[in-house]
């Protein structure tokens, strides 16, 4: 083991921890605003939220691998486990993608002209594009159940070298670091192209124009997520490609690169708080209103118990209770 490597692994060991506690925060509170009544009404949300919930999960499993590693405690290790640690730490940031790319198609479809595409925008046909790109993600990634093997001469858990499970690999760089985020600027541009031409005719209108700023807004924290998220999950991509080409770069300086660069992934899945609280003017009210609501209810709480202290006195006491409060 190279000495930079037992540093990342000693580094893991304090930065999952916060990583960990981190996503569970912000995601929690992205998943409390977006359902407020201004947010869920757009189909837009539901991807959002489906974004959120696959980011606790991930998270969750990540962190904990990352963490244990650090205690040189890999649950990679075994037939069994190695097989699903690899399908479930890449089918669910795979399923995360494909929600950032049915928001961005819905953006688009939102701001088009065309009634034919503005009617695939509806909160009913979200929710059924969310199911069947959960489903078939899981269909397409049963492949890594074959392909990695633990090798019980070598204690390792390697994926197999030939010309299938190569073709597969490549498939999966493909989609997930080349054609989801080309598929998202494509999107992202078609949509600030369709909000440009409509600004003009959408002065004309009184009808609606609330809900219109709101879209604009959910395009427009979509579009920051999307930047940020291309420019975090790259490294790592670069990384594995690299590694399942070539078998010889697996070396422990290697590694020790691959698990930073995973670190440096996992903040995309808690960075998106703050970028909806940056760039939607709608979501930092929501959240305004959140807090507020919340304070006002703990004030209310604290005022029930009091009354509900005060009738506990007995009768009796009373007049004790007032002549000692004269006294004083």
């Amino acid at each position: 083991m190279s000495k930079l490597l037992e540093n990342v692994l000693i580094a893991n060991i304090y930065l999952q921890p916060v990583q960990l506690s981190l996503s569970i925060v912000t995601n929690i509170l992205n998943i409390r605003i977006l359902c407020s009544r201004n947010l869920r009404k757009s189909p837009c949300t539901h991807y959002f939220l489906a974004y959120a919930i696959l980011s606790i999960i991930y998270t969750c499993l990540a962190c904990l691998t990352q963490f244990l590693r650090g205690f040189y405690i890999d649950w990679a290790n075994g037939k069994i486990g190695c097989k699903i640690h690899f399908y479930v730490l890449f089918l669910i940031p795979f399923q995360a993608n494909l929600m950032l790319i049915l928001a961005s198609f819905d953006r688009y479809c939102s701001s088009s002209k065309s009634r034919r595409i503005h009617s695939r925008g509806t909160i009913r046909t979200a929710r059924i594009y969310i199911v069947l790109g959960t489903l078939l993600s899981a269909i397409y990634m049963s492949p890594m159940l074959t392909i990695y093997n633990w090798i019980e001469i070598y204690h390792k858990c390697i994926p197999q070298i030939n010309i299938i499970s190569n073709i597969y690999t490549f498939s999966q760089v493909f989609l997930y670091y080349l054609m989801a985020p080309l598929l998202m600027i494509i999107f992202g541009f078609l949509t600030i192209s369709n909000i440009g031409r409509q600004s003009a005719r959408a002065k004309l209108l009184t009808v609606s124009i609330r809900r219109r700023r709101t879209e604009r807004q959910l395009s427009r924290m979509l579009l920051f997520q999307i930047i940020v998220h291309v420019i975090l999950i790259l490294p790592f991509g670069i990384i594995y490609y690299i590694n399942i080409l070539k078998p010889s770069t697996r070396t422990p300086n290697v590694l020790a690169i691959r698990y930073i660069s995973v670190m440096w992934q996992q903040c995309d899945y808690f960075v998106s708080f703050f970028l909806y609280v940056f760039s939607g003017r709608v979501y930092r009210q929501e959240l305004s209103n959140l807090i507020r609501s919340n304070g006002f209810k703990s004030r209310r709480r604290q005022l029930r118990n009091d009354i509900q202290q005060f009738t506990l006195i007995p009768t009796s006491m009373l007049p004790a209770i007032r002549a000692k409060d004269v006294f004083i």
